[in-house]
Order: C-alpha cells, then sequence, then structure tokens
C-alpha cells in the first residue's frame, strides 16, 4: 500500500470539483474515459516526456480499455488518498483540456509531486494554470514545497531528491 499523501490532514478532504473562469477540475473517472482519451491523442507528440524520460506514456496506453483501466485506477487512488488525479475541462464541461495529478513522492523537501498538460489546442492556458494551481495548492492543500518536475526543476534533480 502506498503512503498516503495527506498525511498530517486526516480530516481533509480534497475537493472533488473546482470551477474557475478558464477551466473546472473534476476527479478523473471512468465517466471521463472517451473525452480524455481523446484528449491526450489529439496531441500524442507533444506529450511524450511529459511524465519524464524514464515514463513511456502515452505509448502504453493503445485503447479505451485500457485507458479505462487508469482512469479506474486513478479514482481507486483518489478515493484511498493515494493520489489526486483531475481531468480539467472547459467551462462549458462538453471537452477535456487537459488533467492534473497531484502524487506522493520520496523527497524529504517535497510535500508532493505535481504534473499536469493540456492537449495543444489550449496550451496558451498552462501559465496561468500553472500560478494558480501552486497558489491552490499553498492556500487550499495546505503544501509548501511542491515539486513540478519538468517545470521548476530539471528530471535528473527530481530523480536525484526522489531516491
Amino acid at each position: 500500500m502506498k503512503k498516503p499523501i495527506i498525511q498530517l490532514y486526516d480530516n481533509f478532504n480534497p475537493p472533488k470539483k473546482f470551477e474557475h473562469s478558464d477551466f473546472d477540475l473534476e476527479v478523473l473517472s471512468p465517466l471521463h474515459n472517451k473525452m480524455d482519451f481523446e484528449a491526450w491523442n489529439s496531441s500524442i507528440e507533444d506529450l511524450k516526456g511529459i511524465f519524464g524520460p524514464r515514463n513511456n506514456w502515452p505509448e502504453e496506453v493503445s485503447s479505451l480499455e485500457k485507458n479505462l483501466k487508469d482512469l479506474n485506477n486513478h479514482l481507486k487512488e483518489f478515493k484511498e488518498k493515494e493520489a489526486f488525479t483531475y481531468t480539467i475541462l472547459n467551462p462549458q464541461k462538453d471537452l477535456c483540456i487537459g488533467c492534473l495529478y497531484i502524487r506522493p513522492t520520496n523527497s524529504k523537501q517535497h510535500d508532493c509531486r505535481v504534473d499536469f498538460w493540456f492537449r495543444n489546442s489550449h496550451k496558451n492556458l498552462e501559465p496561468n494554470f500553472y500560478s494558480w494551481l501552486n497558489n491552490w495548492l499553498v492556500t487550499d492543500w495546505g503544501f509548501e514545497n511542491i515539486a513540478y518536475p519538468g517545470r521548476n526543476m530539471e528530471w535528473e534533480e527530481y530523480y536525484e531528491v526522489n531516491r
């Protein structure tokens, strides 16, 4: 069993939804399978390596069935407070525009590891999302030192502190 990411907050219940003028967050679940699959497939070349040079996603998820299995795993992790994955939807909630992953880390320097991606058609939202996200995780979640590998630190540096 993985160590829960929220150790100090036994009573903390992570939000299941969040509405913003530019996007909405919802817990990633099997209900999003087709939208999620279509979203990352629309930008597959640009998403290679998004989780680091040692990760082969999205190549290992080659079908809706495999994607559904991943979504079920993410939902289970969320329910057990092991990790928190959100789908990023447009404000109309009819298009998946990306995903957000809040995960535990072995690093003693960081409270958590955070990754996110946007489909190519919505990459313009990344800078504002990143700024909003960092503030949200500090203010609402209580994190102080967040690792954004590939963004606020190089991958090799992250691998080194995460041993």
